[in-house]
């Protein structure tokens, strides 16, 4: 076959003309010694140039987005007078193009631009594909590295203050997001199981000065006025802002026995030979907030249980970690939302006040600790939370410790003795209730700290909320279903809102008068 001549005046002539070249330069390598990796080096360059050009040639033969004699704006005054080839651009993956369309203007007020809004432009010039691939890595990466990345894998070049600002862009559609109508598949996946857990902690990220909370500024400040007194410890102290950490998952009731969860849970980790097999969760939804305040957080995940289970089908157990702050909260919000919840406290808090308490009993590397804790764990499984707290009292008084020396005892036991009600940990393995969650302390790592605490890392409050927005969009499974969401809220924002109607028409435009639609 004859090959296919592409005149300048066809589409993609330009496309046309660098994919012979390209084809050429190749042909006349296949007798060289080039390497696979110099080959793959220049197509990665004039290859990406090609899609390029195949971008502009689709747009140049697309029409400017005349769509009649005049447009409507938003704000009721018909714009008349228009202008052909008014240009603009963007940043694409494969570099940057230009778009020349129709703008229609009337005297006083702004432009506006049908073709901008049939491609949905973005606003800050970088498409939303370019938007999506910098969002993702910014889940992972530093801005920094994402910066370098885009420079290395696309033909655009970012600076740090680019890629902050498309993340910000990137991270405000996520509550609107998820205040959508619950999908059917995962309601009946929520419905399908007997319990819905909930669960809340908190993790520390270190922040810049400004972005702390009033009272964690003015000890920075006041201390800033001290004179310096140590090295690290004293660096690191009132740096912190404490990020919300909320999770939610339907699951099943595990059937298990005080004597397997004590060796689960047991420091010596004896785990039995043939354990039954724990259920999965399914549907697990995490999130974490450092702007919005607990109560919010808390209020937010109780409408999202609503959301999933409005008939309330489900028994709602709750997890807490003993907080009285965050336990009042979650009684308040269950309250106003009309649901009865079982709360728990979650097995691992307790786990860690009666290693406090035998670090005083034992010494250093004792060996007999950790079968001493394995053995108050059991104690508490099988519902003896008062006597274990009167004989650690008990001891600590026969062995005439000091207030400082007994002070982990009285953190322990003053720690169990006010959460009787919720170590009810008989009745909870007798209905089937969790004792304890890998979901949430495993949300705190990977959410956050793996994330927050990279090397060197400070972080603005805007920041540090859009990061943590968008790691958990992808967390959840849920980044290119949010990415779809986001590229339409975008387009009623920048597009849609300039205009009186958008018509079902590709011109998304009330025609005022004459024309076609473009």
């Amino acid at each position: 076959m004859e090959a296919q001549v592409v005149t300048i005046d066809q589409p993609f002539h330009s496309a046309y003309e660098k994919f012979i070249e390209i084809t050429d330069h190749l042909r006349s390598e296949m007798a060289g010694d080039k390497t696979h990796s110099a080959i793959e080096a220049y197509l990665e360059t004039d290859g990406r140039e090609l899609l390029r050009l195949l971008v502009q040639d689709h747009l140049d033969h697309q029409g400017s987005g005349r769509v009649g004699d005049a447009v409507c704006g938003s704000d009721g005054v018909v714009r008349s007078h228009k202008r052909d080839d008014m240009e603009t651009g963007y940043k694409s993956v494969f570099g940057a193009v230009r778009v020349a369309r129709t703008g229609y203007s009337q005297r006083g007020v702004a432009n506006v631009f049908p073709r901008d809004a049939q491609l949905n432009l973005p606003a800050r010039g970088y498409s939303h594909r370019l938007q999506k691939r910098v969002a993702a890595k910014a889940a992972k990466m530093s801005f920094d590295e994402v910066a370098k990345d885009s420079d290395t894998e696309t033909a655009v070049r970012l600076g740090k203050r680019q890629v902050e600002q498309i993340v910000y862009d990137a991270a405000q559609d996520f509550d609107a997001f998820y205040a959508q109508p619950c999908s059917p598949t995962l309601q009946q996946s929520a419905q399908a199981k007997p319990m819905q857990v909930l669960t809340f902690d908190s993790k520390g990220v270190v922040m810049r000065k400004e972005a702390l909370r009033e009272a964690t500024r003015k000890k920075v400040e006041a201390r800033a006025q001290q004179a310096p007194c140590g090295f690290a410890r004293q660096a690191k102290s009132n740096r912190t802002r404490m990020a919300t950490v909320a999770g939610i998952y339907p699951i099943d009731r595990p059937i298990r026995s005080p004597h397997t969860v004590a060796r689960q849970f047991a420091p010596l980790r004896l785990v039995p030979s043939n354990p039954p097999l724990a259920p999965k969760p399914v549907g697990k939804k995490r999130w974490a907030s450092l702007q919005k305040p607990m109560k919010t957080v808390i209020e937010t995940t109780c409408a999202e249980g609503l959301r999933r289970d409005p008939e309330q089908q489900a028994e709602w157990v709750v997890l807490v970690d003993g907080d009285a702050t965050q336990i009042d909260y979650i009684k308040k919000a269950a309250q106003a939302q009309g649901v009865s919840v079982v709360m728990i406290l979650d097995i691992i808090h307790a786990l860690e006040y009666l290693w406090k308490a035998a670090k005083v009993r034992f010494a250093l590397d004792d060996p007999q600790a950790a079968p001493w804790v394995a053995e108050q764990i059991e104690r508490l499984l099988h519902g003896q939370v008062r006597p274990l707290v009167r004989s650690l009292r008990r001891w600590a008084t026969v062995q005439g410790l000091s207030p400082k020396q007994r002070e982990p005892i009285d953190q322990c036991t003053t720690y169990l003795a006010n959460h009787v009600p919720s170590l009810n940990y008989p009745d909870s393995l007798a209905k089937g209730y969790p004792l304890a969650t890998g979901v949430i302390e495993g949300a705190c790592r990977y959410l956050v700290k793996d994330r927050m605490e990279i090397t060197g890392a400070r972080w603005g409050l805007e920041g540090g909320e859009a990061v943590l927005k968008l790691r958990a969009l992808v967390i959840n499974g849920d980044f290119d279903a949010y990415w779809t969401f986001h590229e339409t809220q975008e387009y009623q924002r920048n597009h849609q809102a300039k205009f009186a109607e958008m018509p079902p028409a590709r011109a998304h435009l009330k025609l005022v008068s004459g024309g076609k639609n473009g």
